[in-house]
């Protein structure tokens, strides 16, 4: 996916940004240098695609419905805060991609079909 028109991005530099960004399913979510080392130590990053398909064939696709229920079953009992906890969930309907040393870009899923 490449992206190149920064205009049409929501940028983020904490959690509170995110999140608002993600309950509002912005296209294009850049996470600045500030936030990022913490938005990577913190947030559980959804799997690749090719690493879903993957995982999809393998379940002849149970995997998605399995795999949903164990991860809110997971975050629910798992320790942090509500609102890491609210990041990790939306956060699967995105696709991450780092841009440089300092940024990384998240995008909807949807966008790529």
């Amino acid at each position: 996916m490449e992206y190149k028109q920064a205009d049409d991005c929501f940028i983020v530099d904490n959690p509170k940004d995110l999140l608002s960004a993600l309950k509002n399913k912005e296209d294009y979510i850049i996470i600045q240098e500030d936030y990022k080392k913490e938005f990577e130590k913190n947030t559980q990053l959804p799997l690749m695609e090719t690493e879903e398909m993957a995982f999809q064939l393998g379940f002849r696709g149970w995997a998605g419905i399995w795999g949903g229920i164990f991860f809110h079953i997971i975050n629910f009992f798992s320790k942090g805060s509500k609102q890491q906890k609210k990041i990790d969930s939306k956060i699967r309907k995105y696709n991450v991609k780092k841009l440089n040393e300092d940024e990384i870009l998240l995008y909807l899923r949807q966008l790529e079909y």
